[in-house]
């Protein structure tokens, strides 16, 4: 089953990765992934709340990267346009994509919790 939030190709691809066969390597994956998620999202939020563009790279960048590896990837071409935006000092269309990161992130999360449920 696949979930259109998730890249299955990407999920995979860990799944194979572990020398065990199981999934351990990913649920690891996911674990990291979901306990610090909440905080790129702060982070974002903070740097365009005072107009931080470095604030802003620097933070998107990390989660488009966290977002990539677990296979988000409308969610890491989000954080890439909100890196692109602090690139261009323009922090004030990174914050009209705001609310879609965070929903984005939002369904990112229930995806991962979900697969964590059901293996």
């Amino acid at each position: 089953m696949s979930n259109p939030v998730l890249n299955s190709d990407k999920l995979n691809f860990w799944r194979q990765m572990d020398p065990e066969g199981g999934a351990g390597f990913l649920k690891k994956l996911i674990a990291i992934y979901l306990s610090s998620a909440p905080e790129f999202e702060m982070q974002i939020e903070n740097a365009i709340a005072a107009a931080d563009s470095d604030a802003l790279v620097k933070a998107a960048h990390t989660f488009k990267s966290s977002a990539a590896n677990i296979g988000a990837d409308l969610l890491a071409d989000i954080c890439r346009q909100l890196e692109d935006y602090g690139d261009k000092n323009h922090v004030s269309k990174a914050a009209k994509l705001l609310a879609k990161m965070k929903t984005e992130s939002g369904r990112v999360t229930a995806a991962l919790e979900e697969l964590l449920e059901n293996g």
